[in-house]
């Protein structure tokens, strides 16, 4: 209890408290806007196109956010953050000007993916920050621990207030709509990150290395590190079942006519997320090395989809998707703290921005192959290939193996491929 009442203490003051809530704001607007954008489009062209605009700018943003992140890192986020903002909100304006005046598909579609190229990696920059505004390794907990909670409970309320702009406005004025509150959202981050100084002046110093070293760190950034290669095998996992799921719910449900279905289980997963995310605040999980920790929650999140081929009534499909949802936010937590201990500060942000681009990358390429099955009503062979990703998650779990403890000084650097100043 005393935990929890410094956890929620450390939550309310500033600038902690105000920054979560504009965290919340950003990411249910950013995922608002999609899904505007896919039935405002199909208003004008039907599904078709739209769903190659809504896949394409999907894609574009998994594969570029780490790119956004190196900028950043090397840049440095006061001259890249204004830029790249601006940049966002001038093209995501002029996308929202060429639906409502109809000019052609193809236009939206180029003005949507150079705005999602140029949009700022806004998570990425604001958990690279936690580790500067809180001192102490709780605090870091818990702060990660709400952000985490907040970006479940938006995944739920996107739906919601998409669904209520559109029956109430319409598919094209929602979307327009959602874009201007995007835009706001995005002003309001750049003069947060001005006002609480989340902007260093420049780009972090980089550690003296060896050569072999410097040039993978060059081009690979922070996946030249095997820890944070390790720290995203789980990620890779859990982003193909939430793309497998996501493909498979609907299509199942519609195939046996069972359409209301469809919204409670895609909640299912994250309303256990938001239950996981609240345990793993209060528990007292310090007391597990960290690594074993994740590899605790990975066997967690996989077991329930070992199951899934026997799953074909809703309630237990819907009950395996909440107790998978129970280990999601706490493996997204695990994973940030563990990018916290292992990434460099000058490839802090773009690491940060791989724990959600893994993901997103696994889950638009399983999402792909599931479709296809789904495409030929091949449902059970689809659950089989979900049951085999869990599988291979429980083996990622057992075989991960746990990094000895940092040393320090010359050998820490070391086994970095880092030569300290001096030698």
């Amino acid at each position: 209890m005393m935990f929890t009442r410094k956890a929620f203490a450390v939550l309310g003051r500033r600038p902690v408290g105000p920054l979560l809530a504009l965290a919340f704001a950003a990411r249910t607007t950013a995922a608002v806007l999609p899904i505007a954008l896919l039935l405002a489009l199909a208003d004008r062209y039907g599904y078709g196109r739209a769903a190659l605009v809504g896949g394409s700018t999907t894609l574009v943003l998994a594969l570029l956010v780490p790119l956004r992140g190196r900028l950043l890192d090397r840049a440095g986020h006061r001259h890249a953050l204004p830029v790249m903002g601006a940049c966002a909100m001038v093209l995501t304006a002029a996308a929202a000007l060429s639906v409502a005046a109809r000019w052609p598909w193809w236009t939206t579609l180029l003005l949507a993916l150079t705005a999602n190229m140029s949009s700022p990696p806004l998570n990425a920059a604001l958990r690279s920050s936690w580790r500067r505004l809180v001192t102490s390794p709780q605090d870091l907990k818990a702060v990660h621990s709400a952000d985490s909670i907040l970006e479940e409970a938006g995944f739920v309320a996107a739906p919601l207030t998409a669904g209520g702009l559109i029956a109430f406005l319409g598919p094209v004025a929602a979307y327009e709509s959602a874009a201007a509150l995007f835009l706001a959202v995005i002003a309001l981050y750049l003069t947060a990150a001005r006002t609480y100084g989340l902007t260093p002046t420049g780009p972090s110093a980089a550690p003296v290395r060896a050569r072999a070293a410097q040039r993978a760190h060059r081009w690979l950034g922070p996946l030249a590190q095997p820890r944070i290669v390790m720290i995203m095998l789980p990620l890779l996992l859990m982003g193909s079942l939430f793309g497998g799921m996501g493909v498979y719910v609907p299509a199942y449900s519609q195939h046996e006519h069972s359409t209301a279905l469809i919204g409670p289980l895609l909640a299912a997963t994250s309303a256990g997320g938001v239950i996981g995310g609240l345990l793993y605040a209060v528990l007292p999980t310090s007391r597990l090395p960290l690594w074993a920790l994740y590899r605790l929650l990975t066997a967690g999140f996989a077991l329930p989809a070992c199951f899934l081929l026997a799953a074909r009534p809703p309630w237990a499909l819907g009950a395996l998707l909440v107790l998978s949802g129970l280990f999601v936010p706490p493996l997204f937590i695990s994973a940030f703290l563990l990018v916290d201990a292992h990434a460099s500060d000058d490839v802090r942000t773009e690491a940060n921005t791989w724990v959600a681009a893994s993901t997103d990358v696994s889950n638009g390429i399983t999402a792909a192959v599931i479709g296809a099955l789904a495409a030929q009503q091949r449902f059970t062979t689809a659950l089989t290939v979900l049951t085999g990703c869990a599988a291979f998650g429980l083996l990622t779990a057992a075989l991960l193996p746990a990094p000895k403890p940092a040393a320090t000084g010359a050998t820490e650097a070391a086994a970095h491929g880092e030569v300290p100043a001096g030698t």
